[in-house]
């Protein structure tokens, strides 16, 4: 009996995760596949250790696979408990430690069942309906269907799927087609018209999918040798661990190529390398790569008259080196790694007693109800997080500010519920400052909101270090608080200055740090760091605006007139900020005693914008504690601080 629960267990797993999809959390794909298979392996592992107590026997295989897949689960570990810094981010996040574990977990429950055909219609199902689903939407049956502003719209949009984006629908779409189609050509003559029915809509739908990835959905790829370069620079600091499996992005901010800066993904970061295997080697370094690679090998060799998953396998490794890894096809991966190994079982282990078998069945419901308490917490604290966005989106600011509370206490570890959770006191500060005539209770107020945001802000750049979208969030609360609170114009040039260090070839922080001095009317050190960003980017219109600017200011309008006419040759002529452009070009050439006129060459489209300045202004301004002030930076990031908890309601 447990044997058939188990085995129609893994095949519901099998046709239900592609599928599986909920709009209940800030990302509705990858985040609750996840959970849904987590929970789903959880219940499956309680189910066998049940039929192990009921057998009084322990029993399983071997196969020459178990070995590199172990390998692969004990680098990940090694990784997260000596590399990674937020460990409750680096076990949930997409390839982390959370899934890798549970796709190990489904790779020894399917080796050790003989699911072969189960499994195959599981996948055909499944795919049928991704592509049924697929034609549809494309055909915009979808969007004629679903109101515009029901809680349903987002699946209006052409290119929807419950595969999460049409890149991972391609690829599940692919796999199951190359382990599929060797099944049905060797047996077409007894095949059902249902099942011919299934393999054109599956064609169909890859077709579909195809379309769009060359056109409305094409995905943004960091470029090969970018790709390359950032893996060549980790390895250079963490060549054998990596730089754990929650910083790729700081691996990426800190070897990003300045090559890139020429190209339209200049300020584009990357949370993914090019592919699967340059994002291992950078997070898991060489012993990461080594893992992999033996796993391919080992898969080559077993895979030897094994037709119906050579080509799904082939084409797994394959797709890994030309995309980075999505969940879907890592699941897909581990499916047919686990029928191969039943294919190849070297031998079969027994043993056990009533002694045993009740000790494993009592340490596996254990581990599951902890596992299941914590994956909970973490879907949970993610939910009342989208509930939060949507009350702000609704202009519900006491609303949004506790149900983030809620989110931070249920997961305080997410650095982006604190950054958010930072901003969010901030508005409400600002909104509060906006009044006309401040009680000294609405001082206090905005005193405690603002060091909340402060403290909330540190809390991030404490969990994640290295991390630049951490110190750019308490850079910018810094900065907005240079006219309302005492030192923080030196506060936001220390956090400038540790931003500037984690992303040194990004222009746009020159011209960021360039626009804190100029709003100071510090005009020489503006222009440095104008310059400094020109250097970066030679074709950043909005830097020579800048500069242009700051030399005006400075009398160095020769040198300012310069500088504007870049700008001339590097935005569009017809749009509007070319005409901004050429009318203050004009105004500095009536400044100049003969000056010849130039006509520059057409450029690029870009947005100007002036120096920016800060906005919030408080007289008297507010005396901050100390506390406030941004965090030690260190060799290896930051000075820890414990992180604070949220206020209990909002003010």
């Amino acid at each position: 009996m447990l044997d058939k629960i188990l085995e129609r267990g893994i095949l519901g797993l099998v046709f239900f995760l592609p599928l599986f999809f909920l709009p209940l959390t800030t990302e509705f794909y990858d985040f609750n596949k996840f959970i849904f298979l987590s929970f789903y392996l959880l219940i499956l592992m309680v189910t066998w250790a049940f039929r192990a107590y009921q057998k009084q026997e322990i029993a399983f295989t071997r196969s020459s696979l178990d070995l590199p897949v172990v390998l692969i689960l004990l680098v990940y570990a090694l990784v997260y408990f000596l590399v990674s810094t937020n460990k409750i981010e680096a076990l949930i996040m997409p390839q982390g430690l959370g899934l890798i574990l549970a796709l190990t977990v489904l790779y020894f429950l399917v080796k050790e069942t003989s699911l072969t055909k189960g499994i195959s219609l599981a996948l055909v199902g499944s795919a049928s309906l991704l592509s049924f689903a697929a034609i549809y939407q494309f055909i915009g049956v979808g969007e004629t269907l679903i109101p515009e502003k029901s809680f349903f719209a987002f699946m209006r949009a052409t290119t929807f799927t419950p595969a999460g984006n049409p890149l991972s629908l391609g690829l599940f779409l692919a796999l199951v087609l190359s382990f599929y189609l060797p099944q049905f050509w060797h047996e077409w003559e007894k095949k059902q018209p249902l099942e011919y029915f299934a393999l054109l809509l599956i064609l169909c739908g890859l077709g579909v999918t195809f379309y769009q990835l060359l056109t409305t959905a094409k995905p943004l790829f960091l470029p090969f040798s970018a790709g390359w370069f950032v893996a060549v620079e980790a390895l250079k600091r963490f060549p054998f661990l990596g730089v754990g499996l929650d910083n790729y992005l700081a691996a990426f901010t800190a070897g990003r190529p300045i090559s890139l800066n020429s190209t339209n993904l200049w300020n584009v970061r990357f949370g993914l390398s090019s592919n699967h295997y340059f994002y291992v080697l950078t997070t898991t370094g060489l012993l990461g790569l080594f893992a992999w690679l033996f796993l391919i090998l080992r898969t080559v060799r077993l895979t030897k008259n094994k037709y119906l998953v050579f080509l799904p396998l082939l084409f797994s490794f394959l797709f890994l080196f030309f995309v980075p890894a999505v969940s879907l096809l890592l699941f897909v991966l581990y499916l047919f790694l686990g029928l191969l190994a039943n294919q190849t079982v070297t031998t079969e282990v027994k043993f056990g007693s009533k002694t045993a078998t009740q000790i494993l069945l009592t340490v596996v419901i254990l581990l599951s109800a902890v596992s299941l308490y914590g994956l909970g917490r973490f879907w949970l604290a993610d939910y009342y997080f989208r509930q939060s966005l949507s009350a702000l989106a609704q202009n519900r600011g006491t609303d949004a500010y506790n149900l983030q509370i809620k989110a931070i206490n249920l997961n305080p570890q997410s650095e982006n519920y604190r950054l958010t959770y930072s901003q969010t006191n901030l508005a409400l500060a600002n909104a509060l400052s906006a009044k006309k005539d401040l009680t000294d209770q609405d001082r206090q107020d905005i005193s405690g909101l603002i060091q909340q945001a402060i403290a909330e802000a540190k809390a991030a750049v404490n969990l994640g270090p290295n991390r630049i979208n951490n110190w750019e969030n308490l850079t910018s609360i810094y900065q907005a608080l240079v006219n309302a609170a005492q030192g923080a114009d030196q506060w936001t040039l220390a956090a400038y200055n540790q931003t500037i260090a984690l992303d040194p070839t990004n222009p746009l922080l020159r011209l960021n740090l360039g626009s804190l001095f100029f709003s100071a009317k510090n005009y020489d050190e503006a222009i440095r760091q104008f310059n400094l960003s020109i250097n970066l980017k030679p074709d950043f219109a909005n830097a020579y605006y800048n500069l242009a600017a700051a030399l005006k200011e400075t009398g160095k309008i020769k040198e300012a007139v310069a500088a504007m006419e870049r700008v001339l040759g590097l935005v569009e002529p017809n749009s509007n900020d070319y005409r901004k452009a050429k009318k203050e070009l004009d105004d500095l050439r009536t400044k100049l005693p003969k000056e010849e006129t130039k006509e520059a060459p057409s450029g690029q489209p870009e947005t100007l914008t002036e120096p920016a300045t800060s906005s919030a202004v408080l007289n008297p301004p507010l005396k901050l504690p100390e506390n406030a002030a941004p965090p030690v930076a260190t060799s290896s990031g930051t000075k820890k601080e414990k992180s604070p908890s949220p206020s209990p309601s909002a003010s």
